[in-house]
């Protein structure tokens, strides 16, 4: 009875239910829920209590008054319903299922795999380590960064933090980590050179985190870490070389098991900012002017950049584009789970990061360059006529590896779970593990708001620094991080001596007597509106400093509030 086989697989019923659901919740809005909103929004009467806690909401939060934000909440509400809704139908599919789910987890997690497949996701990843600028003199810079600029993401953050090491350490530290890292690319004693790379990178990487922007390459701390608690310097590498290896071991669990970690990891880094684009944005996420608003809002950040893709002239280019990335954030980790699906993870992956490219200019190179996870190089490299007994392309009959799974289980179940408790909190802020950047929250307005700093020489002379620039001694999103943690500190000496700081390193060698100025400004984004003058500025604080001083030598910082 085929038909009803067919008919009682997982991945159908949980469309089937989630559908119907849906559309039941749509027919609800269309028909009934919508129009009553609006209609309290607007003060056409409805239920007397919508209407008060509309009124309420007004008092705490004025974007209220906007019977549009009334009604894009109130959607937002159906979306969220309709979410818990499919996670109710997918639990209960789980539920009754459980045998037949519980057998296929435990094959998938105990499928053998091939040597050469994590000797080359070795590669990528400790290659990719030494091409971030995080791994050179970025890490330096950051360690040499005053303490009222620290802010530590959640983790190991403060443990990093209240153990910087001095400026001449870290240098030693740094060339330490290059040249463990190095080696482990290699493969040259592989396990001592990946664990020593692994905690290194944790030090190497984090400390430019600790300064109010935390980027996002916790995949390769958490891939060096996998790897660490495997054997994947049996095959191409210079420790297989020096012990004449003639034939590369059989395909095994030790192999297949940490690409299966690193395959669930990768797809968490998709997954959960495609469940908060949907759980804070709902459907306007996707159908609404705010792709188009986060397009232009992205452009700005870049002083000459130019996009290669402008696809904000066309709507329903927009919506396609919207409603595919979050189907494709969601879809990515199922498709880890099958090699041809894999295949088609790689595919869509790489578009989806070009696009990003051409369009936003975010690069994402690093978890690009460890997409090599989901090629089975051994199968690939066979169907193209190669055969290597040392590689094991083509004759897989070779010893079976020896060694225990326990480390890299711990590892693996460690870094899963770390990454689905921020995942699930949402929390972008942590180190070493974080939910990758959602930008999940609606641009309902083509409006940007910057810092800018007004230099104000003893002579009378006026230069305003944008920092939305980069001008510091930071890269330009890690400069905007730290200025933006530091104005969202409450009044007091912390902040006081935060912006002290940021005024010396923003005013460099100018005289003393210099006056500082922070203003918040609001700009249009529209590419029509690029050189025209701030819509408002409102001054943040002042100070009269000397940049030869320490930040608590420069005289009082003074907070205002008022509007130029």
């Amino acid at each position: 009875m085929p038909s009803r086989e067919h008919a009682r697989h997982p991945l159908l019923l949980l469309s089937t239910g989630t559908i119907a659901g849906w559309m039941a919740l749509w027919l609800m809005w269309k028909l009934w829920i919508g129009g009553m909103v609006l209609a309290a929004a607007s003060g056409e009467g409805g239920f007397q209590w919508l209407v008060s806690l509309i009124d309420e909401r007004r008092v705490a939060n004025p974007a209220w008054d906007d019977p549009e934000h009334v009604v894009w909440v109130a959607s937002t509400i159906m979306t969220r319903i309709g979410m818990v809704w499919g996670g109710a139908v997918a639990t209960a599919i789980l539920v009754i299922r459980r045998r037949s789910v519980a057998r296929r987890l435990g094959g998938f997690l105990t499928e053998t795999d091939a040597a050469l497949n994590l000797a080359i996701l070795r590669i990528a990843t400790f290659g990719t380590l030494l091409m971030l600028p995080a791994g050179g003199e970025e890490f330096i810079i950051h360690v040499g960064l005053p303490d009222a600029l620290l802010f530590p993401p959640s983790g190991l953050g403060p443990l990093l933090a209240s153990n910087l090491p001095e400026p001449g350490a870290a240098r030693v530290m740094l060339y330490a980590w290059i040249m463990v890292t190095t080696m482990a690319a290699a493969g040259f004693l592989t396990r001592p050179a990946t664990i020593a790379s692994a905690v290194l990178t944790l030090v190497i990487l984090g400390v430019p985190q600790l300064h109010g922007k935390v980027n996002h390459s916790h995949h390769l701390v958490w891939f060096a870490i996998l790897l660490a608690t495997s054997r994947c310097g049996d095959v191409l590498s210079v420790d297989a070389w020096l012990g004449r290896r003639r034939q590369a071991p059989a395909s095994d669990i030790r192999y297949g098991l940490p690409l299966h970690f690193a395959w669930l990891l990768l797809g968490m880094v998709y997954f959960f900012p495609g469940i908060w684009k949907l759980w804070t944005g709902g459907a306007d996420w996707i159908f609404s002017d705010h792709l188009r608003h986060q397009i232009w809002h992205q452009w700005t950040t870049h002083a000459t950049w130019k996009p290669m893709i402008d696809p904000t002239d066309h709507p329903w280019l927009l919506r396609a584009g919207g409603l595919g990335v979050v189907a494709f954030e969601l879809s990515f980790i199922f498709m880890m789970f099958d090699r041809r699906t894999r295949i088609l993870a790689f595919v869509l992956g790489l578009g989806f990061h070009l696009a990003n490219m051409a369009t936003l200019n975010i690069a994402f190179i690093s978890l690009m360059g460890v997409y090599v996870v989901l090629i089975d190089w051994q199968r690939l490299l066979a169907a193209t006529g190669i055969r290597s007994i040392r590689l094991g392309i083509g004759r897989t009959d070779g010893p079976h590896p020896r060694g225990s799974l326990i480390p890299n289980i711990v590892a693996g179940t460690v870094l899963l779970v770390g990454n689905a408790w921020y995942g699930i909190r949402g929390d972008n802020y942590g180190w070493p593990f974080a939910c990758y950047p959602k930008f999940a929250y609606p641009i309902r307005e083509p409006v940007r708001s910057v810092i800018e700093l007004d230099i104000v020489d003893p002579d009378g002379r006026v230069v305003t620094e944008s920092f939305a620039t980069g001008r510091g001694p930071l890269r330009t999103a890690r400069w905007i991080g730290v200025v933006s943690r530091v104005l969202k500190l409450p009044d007091g000496p912390q902040r006081d001596a935060a912006l002290g700081e940021l005024a010396r390193l923003a005013v460099g060698d100018r005289p003393s007597g210099t006056e500082l100025r922070f203003h918040r400004a609001r700009y249009s984004t529209r590419p029509q509106d690029r050189d025209e003058p701030p819509i408002n500025r409102v001054l943040l604080a002042t100070s009269v400093t000397a940049p030869t001083t320490s930040a608590t030598d420069q005289g009082q910082i003074e907070p205002a509030s008022s509007t130029q």
